[in-house]
This record gives C-alpha cells, structure tokens and sequence, in this order.
C-alpha cells in the first residue's frame, strides 16, 4: 500500500495536482491569426471605453491627488509619509509634472487596458490554455466587467494600470520560459520589475501568487511520479524555489519596503482593522462580495433591457460583428476536465480575491460607485465561469454557437452595462462643471465651511451625493486657495465638522489645509430646466461637444440653479471654536 493510499488527505491533494491543467509545452500560434483576434479585441475595447476618453471630471479622491488646473494647490506627500503609497506618488508626481494629469491617467488606464488584454490572450494561447476566440472573448469579459464602475476615475488609473502589469509580467515569463542566454535573463529581471510595479494594487499579489502556484504544478507533474507525493512535491518546490528565486522573494521585498520605509501611520493605519475574520465573518463577507460583484450586475442588466435596452442594441451589434470576425477562431475542446477545471478555478479565485479585504475589514458596495474600487479583478471569475458553460454547452451545439451563445452574450451584457456607468459618470462630471460653472460666476460669501443642498438626490435618475473631496475641491477650483470644507448636506452625519477636525489634525492627514471652523453657507443645488434623466443628458452633452449642436457652458448653465445663503448650516453640529471674523468677499 503507497503513502497516498495510507493517507486520504494526501491523495486529495495528490488528485488536486493532477486535476489542474498542466503547463502545456509552449506553442507558437500562427502569427497572422494571433494578430488578427488580437486586432479584434482591442478595436472592441476602444469602443467599449471610448466614453472614457471623453469625460475629463475628478471624482471623490482624485481631488486630493491630481489637479485639475495647474495653480490648483495640493500636496500629496501623504502618499508616501502616510498613506504608504510610494508607486501611487509617483504616477501622480508624474502626471501632475505633466500639466495634464487628466490626460494622462486617462491614457494610464487605456494602456493598462489594452496592454493586460493583449497579454492575457498572448500568454493564454500561447500556453494552449484557450483557442484564440477563447481568448479573445475571456479577455473582453475581464476588461469590461461592470461590476467596477471606477473606470472613468483618475487616480484608480493607477489600478487599472497595475492590473495590466500584472499580465504583461505573466506574458514575459512565459517568454523567458523559452528563451536562453542574456535574453533569459533580460526577460526574467524585466517580468520581475512589472510584477512588482503590479503590486500597486495590493490585492495582484494574489493573483500573482496563482501563477507561481501554477508554475510549481507544472513542475510538479513533470515530475517522477515514482518518489511519492511527498518526496516528489518537496522536489517540486525546491526546484521552483530555486530555479525562480526572484519569484519567491518578490512579495516580500515589496512589503518590507512598505513596512520599513513607508509605513502606515494614523488614519491610514486605522482604515485597515486587519484581523483574521471568524468563519461567520467569512461567510458574510463573501455573500457580500458576491451580491455586489455578480448579483447585482446581473439585476442592473435585466433593468436596462427593460428600461433602457438601446446601448444593449448597440453594443449586440458591436460583438456580432466581432464574432463574424472570429468565427473561424473557435476550436472543440476535448481536454479533459475541460469544463470543471475553469469552474472550480472561479470559485477558488474568488474566494481568494475577496479574502484579504475581509481580513482588513473592508466590503463593497453597488449602491456608491467608489466601494466599486475593490471589485476590480472580480472579471477574472466572471469570465471562468462563463468559460465553463460555453465549454459544456458547446458538446450540445457545438463550439461556435457555443462561444456566440455564451461568451457573445455575456460580452453584449458586459459592454452594455460599463457603457451605462460610464453614463453615470460623465453626468456626474457635468453636474460638477454645472455647479462649479455657477460659483464662479458669483462673489464669494463671507463663508469658509459650506454645506450642498443637493437636489438631484431627488431626481428620478441615479445620482450618489457628492463627497467631501469633491465639493471641497469644487469650492477651490471657483475660489482659489482657501481653507474651505465643503459636503453634501444628505450625504453626511450631523457631526461632519466634528469628524473634519479629527482628520485635518490626524498624524499624516491628506486634509491640512481645511478649517471647519469658519464661517458658514448653505448652496441650494437645484435642478434646472435643462436637467434630464443621465442618458438623455448625457447623449445632448456629446452632441454638443462632439457634433457643435449648442454651446456646452450655455448647456451647463441650462443645467442646474444655484443659490447661496450665508450662515449657520441647519442641522450641523458647530465646533466649539468657531471663528467669530468672517472671509471678505472676493
């Protein structure tokens, strides 16, 4: 009797290793074919986020780190004495350096977009992981996931950025796997370098720890069975380990860097109540992650078929001409366990993505577009999971039907819905223009701390109070430089000042150059006679802008009224020390 059989739990494992799919010996597709479906995909996300090219707003935290104007004054050394984000920092020098910072995290995240989904279908089919069309439509579900409804920020480009690294890296180890000599070497120190830029995105490590528990499973099914499972795992993981030193070292490096030479310190210390969550805390937390990153995309796709289907329409009509384009692509699969392995696969990624953020404490949310930001990578599940179907349905209708069925839907659906959060987004960034618009137009009251008195809370389409970051930021643009506070009157607590004075006085804090304590105003920010529901708003602006249909100050102005009162904000509790001299009007 063998050592497996004498001990159940190391045959499970044993069986485990044999399910998974081995490294397949690395192919050269043909060069023409290749280029062409990639050719396709990118072409699809360009249109899919084309809209982000066209919306230059700032939004929540964005306004603490770029500049919309170049005498906006902002300091941003928190990224690194505080908030311990050194690669954040210098992105954001850089963009800042610029004059443009808007420009260029736009370009950030489209360069991390194509350049990850050129990767992912590179190294994916290179690997003879998927057929081309495979590949292609995997790739089009992970970087258009709505689930992420930031991808019109500015300072999560850094993100959407990181993301891509963390592909081109697995891209350029694949070719080291191959290569010899200096251009071994080259390409390994090169793939060690974007992995750790990757890890800008905390959460990549994860995904980055898959791929080393991957390449360890390769080693260990070229090994000799003959030694036992444990010998021969021991043997397998010497070797990666010493034949990928850089690999293992990697994460470490990057957190030691971080806890030695950046650490987090206050608030930014306190966000993260990192602690082993107990197994209820686990199954809420990943229910939690569940509704928000699947099922209420789903619920959002079956509302706008029924009440707003035409960017479905469109974006149907986009895949199908993408399938036509790669209807020769589609191949059978007869590997085994071709279908539960991809199954089994989203279900252990995702459990293991939303695992660090239920450590430190965090969970998501559909309801305000920014608790999106840790929903980034959620693609990778989604789109295994509709691998899986399309590679069983396929056995029935075969694999072309199959793939427009299953992943030419699930594309139609995923488009659809970005394009509506991109609507969102961009009305949100008119509605600030609106309001910003009108406030310089005005003198300046003899206030400091202004509370906003939003009313398109109460407009018959999806608006999320603005935050604080955003009005304050808002209030400088018009004004210039000057210590205010500004927030959404319905989107804060009564003790909002209160909380203010805790975070401009907190060690590292990004809020210094704020004064709750000043004098106050109410801005009633009201509907105007041209407001509109988000996508009709939004479909008038790009005529404007796009076809010169109207004048777009004269469309903003049309969009919102404005009006100002001094004095003490209803409902807000003062600080104690409040300043008696008031600012002179400007």
């Amino acid at each position: 009797m063998g050592v497996n059989a004498r001990h159940p739990a190391l045959a499970a494992v044993g069986w485990a290793c044999e399910f998974l799919p081995s490294m397949p010996s690395l192919s050269r597709p043909s060069t023409s074919a290749t280029l062409r479906a990639t050719v396709v995909l990118l072409a699809l996300l360009l249109v899919a986020h084309a809209p982000m090219l066209l919306n230059d707003g700032l939004f929540m935290d964005d306004w603490l780190v770029l500049k919309p104007r170049p005498d906006f004054v902002i300091d941003i050394d928190f990224l690194l004495s505080a908030a311990g984000h050194p690669i954040f920092f210098s992105y954001d020098t850089f963009a800042n350096w610029t004059g443009a910072p808007i420009a260029v995290m736009v370009a950030l995240a489209l360069a991390g977009i194509l350049l990850g989904a050129t990767c992912l279908v590179l190294t994916a089919t290179r690997l003879g992981l998927l057929d081309r069309a495979e590949a292609v439509g995997f790739a089009l579900i992970v970087w258009t996931y709505p689930g992420y409804q930031l991808w019109a920020g500015k300072a999560n480009a850094v993100y959407v950025f990181s993301f891509g690294l963390l592909f081109t890296g697995a891209w350029l180890l694949t070719l080291a796997f191959s290569a010899r000599g200096l251009r071994r070497v080259l390409l390994r120190v090169a793939a060690a370098l974007v992995f750790l830029l990757s890890f800008a995105l905390n959460s990549t490590i994860v995904l980055y720890a898959f791929m080393v528990l991957g390449l360890f499973v390769s080693i260990w099914r070229g090994g000799d069975a003959a030694h036992g499972f444990v010998r021969r795992t021991w043997l397998a993981a010497w070797r990666c380990a010493l034949g990928y030193p850089e690999l293992m070292v990697l994460p470490l490096v990057y957190w030691g860097t971080l806890n030695i030479w950046f650490k987090r310190i206050g608030a930014y210390a306190q966000h993260y109540g990192a602690h082993f969550p107990t197994l209820g805390e686990l199954a809420s937390g990943w229910k939690a992650f569940f509704i928000t990153s699947y099922w209420d995309v789903v619920a959002g796709a079956l509302k706008m078929t029924i009440e707003a289907p035409a960017p479905l329409v469109v974006a149907a009509l986009l895949v199908g001409a993408a399938l036509l384009l790669l209807r020769s692509e589609t191949e059978p699969t007869t590997a085994k366990y071709t279908v539960a392995a991809p199954l089994l696969l989203a279900v252990v990624l995702f459990l293991a993505l939303s695992f660090p953020y239920l450590v430190a404490g965090l969970r998501p949310s559909s309801l305000h577009f920014y608790e999106s930001r840790h929903l980034l990578m959620f693609g990778l599940p989604l789109a295994l999971i509709l691998l899986g179907l399309k590679r069983w349905v396929e056995h029935a209708i075969g694999p072309k039907a199959a793939f427009a069925v299953v992943l030419g839907f699930g594309s139609v659906l995923s488009i659809g819905l970005l394009w509506d959060t991109y609507i969102f987004m961009q009305a949100r960034t008119l509605k600030q223009e609106a309001l910003a618009n009108e406030l310089v137009s005005r003198a300046q009251p003899a206030a400091t701390v202004f509370a906003l008195d939003d009313g398109f809370v109460d407009y018959p389409s999806r608006h999320v109070p603005f935050g604080f970051a955003e009005v304050t930021g808002i209030l400088r643009l018009a004004w210039g430089n000057q210590p205010f506070v500004g927030f959404a009157l319905r989107g804060e607590r009564s003790s909002v000042l209160q909380d203010v004075e805790l975070a401009r006085t907190a060690p590292g804090s990004a809020f210094h150059h704020v004064d709750p304590s000043g004098p106050q105003a109410t801005i009633s920010f009201q509907p105007g006679p041209g407001a509109a529901p988000n996508w009709v708003l939004v479909r008038k602006y790009y005529a404007c802008r796009l076809l010169a249909r109207c004048d777009v100050s004269q469309f903003l102005r049309q969009l919102a009224e404005v009006t100002i009162k001094p004095g003490p904000i209803a409902g807000i509790t003062p600080l104690d020390r409040a300043k008696a001299d008031a600012m002179p009007s400007r």
